[in-house]
């Protein structure tokens, strides 16, 4: 791929969104509630997807999303997705100037397509679960929809596990991110490649830290202002108390993915 851009024109700046694909939506929007999130119903859909938001006002967020049908490619992906069980199906990267990205993938040689204000790699492309949005806001978004109980405020990281993870690495050192091992906990400490980008990080992990086979998206960070909202609205269920773990970005509380329905959740609070 072409070098990478000066840091006055990077091509992504940080996260845009993850949609985490559920098998029964109204069950996952609950358990989301009871994680103390604030849920916003999704639009309907002439495919048939269904899909909830946990927003932020920054204009990142978590999207719980479903089909039942096959009605066309992306419901058939979908639905291939959830025959092994809930989970994380994409991430969507922040690309400000969309045209610019076309132009940099174009110049690699990569083929991708264009819907409204999102950039994709079609279907059996190795980097399809990667995409690309503008932090599209919405005139129905309103306060209350960023006021989450736990305290989170924004999607700032993303986990990717995989034994070969070239094609990410060229694909965000293209993009503009600035590449470095360092040590990270996801949950427990180990040394990992960290991409940064200026709002947001790309940890990359072995292929054994998949929570599913083949499924390369294990991980999402949010920020905290502190974890006692998150405390907070943990325990007012009868989850046993979740750690504090201290890391040389603050202090954090991971969520496992058994109860988050297929990813891991750090909430960070940072020094």
């Amino acid at each position: 791929m072409p070098e990478a851009q000066s840091s006055d024109s990077l091509l992504a700046l940080g996260l845009d969104h993850i949609p985490l694909a559920v098998t029964d939506l109204a069950a996952a929007a609950e358990h989301y509630r009871q994680l103390g999130f604030t849920l916003k119903p999704g639009r309907p859909h002439e495919n048939g997807i269904q899909n909830q938001h946990v927003k932020f006002p920054d204009g990142t967020e978590m999207e719980l999303i479903t089909a039942a049908d096959a009605r066309d490619a992306l419901t058939a992906e979908y639905l291939r997705h959830l025959a092994k069980g809930d989970g994380p199906a994409f991430v969507s990267l922040f690309a400000p100037d969309m045209d610019g990205l076309a132009r940099f993938l174009d110049a690699a040689g990569r083929t991708y397509q264009r819907d409204g204000g999102l950039l994709s790699f079609p279907e059996g492309d190795e980097l399809r679960y990667i995409f690309f949005g503008q932090r599209s806001s919405s005139p129905t978004d309103r306060p209350e929809h960023f006021r989450h109980a736990n305290g989170a405020e924004a999607l700032i990281g993303v986990w990717i596990a995989g034994d070969d993870l070239a094609a990410e690495r060229e694909l965000l050192a293209g993009l503009g991110a600035t590449i470095m091992v360092e040590g990270v906990h996801v949950p427990d400490a180990v040394p990992a490649a960290v991409a940064r980008l200026p709002l947001g990080e790309i940890i990359l992990v072995p292929g054994s830290r998949q929570i599913v086979p083949g499924r390369r998206i294990v991980g999402a960070t949010l920020r905290v202002q502190n974890l006692r909202a998150l405390q907070q609205a943990l325990g007012s269920g009868s989850r046993e108390a979740l750690p504090i773990v201290q890391t040389a970005h603050g202090s954090s509380i991971f969520l496992p993915p058994d109860i988050t329905h297929g990813i891991w959740l750090e909430f960070r609070e940072a020094n």
